[in-house]
């Protein structure tokens, strides 16, 4: 959503390829996070739009969320926490089996068993 040219083809590559497509609703709600504060809001909720076009939207069940409460208390504890929206976003990927797709992959990296596409 920032203007990355590796991101949007590792999207268009992924749209076309098979295997589902999706997103945490988490990550919905992050990305919507910035259209007040746009310049223009009412473009930048359709740019949101646009690029969520063909992808689901993964629900935070009861299942993900105990799952990323223990998870996140593990990190606390080990001392490498993350934002619990992170560890929700990750253990949405983990329990659906798929990639999570990030530019921060020494963030992510601390999920165990994650698999991360990068761009």
């Amino acid at each position: 959503m920032q203007g990355h040219a590796g991101a949007a083809a590792l999207l268009q590559d992924l749209l076309e390829s098979p295997d589902p497509v999706g997103v945490s609703a988490i990550t919905v709600m992050q990305l919507y996070h910035g259209v007040s504060r746009a310049a223009v809001p009412e473009a930048e909720a359709e740019k949101i739009e646009r690029a969520l076009k063909g992808v689901a939207t993964y629900d935070v069940t009861r299942e993900v969320a105990g799952r990323a409460g223990r998870l996140d208390g593990e990190l606390v504890t080990r001392g490498e926490a993350l934002d619990p929206a992170d560890v929700i976003i990750g253990v949405t990927a983990l329990h659906r089996n798929e990639p999570l797709v990030t530019r921060n992959v020494r963030h992510f990296s601390r999920l165990k068993g994650l698999r991360i596409l990068s761009y």
